[in-house]
């Protein structure tokens, strides 16, 4: 491979940023009876620590190859992040790590929650 060519990869990939996570981890919990028809998910660490969230409405979009999904803040301790496309990015692809997982172990049910 010739010099010039190697050393425009490097540069592309000197451009590349590593994507930024608003938070250290993410965990499920139990709202205690709250509603017991939805998954709960915390955030810990980072921007959004401590907000607790839930899925409301998910949909496999077959023609563009996304997923689509409505979401509602149930808890946070700063500014309410609905809205925010950091917020909807990062909850866009703990959706999709969820998914993933339930897809591999093939453990999941299509419908509402039992």
């Amino acid at each position: 491979m010739p010099r010039y060519f190697l050393l425009l990869n490097i540069l592309k990939m000197a451009k590349i940023k590593p994507k930024e996570i608003p938070f250290r981890k993410w965990s499920f919990v139990d709202q205690q009876g709250r509603d017991d028809q939805h998954w709960y998910v915390r955030l810990e660490g980072g921007e959004y620590h401590d907000v607790i969230y839930r899925y409301m409405d998910v949909k496999l979009n077959d023609t563009t190859k996304s997923i689509n999904f409505d979401y509602e803040v149930v808890d946070y301790p700063m500014d309410d992040p609905h809205g925010d496309p950091k917020f909807n990015a990062a909850l866009g692809d703990i959706l999709k790590s969820i998914l993933d997982d339930a897809f591999e172990k093939q453990d999941y049910v299509l419908g509402p929650k039992k």
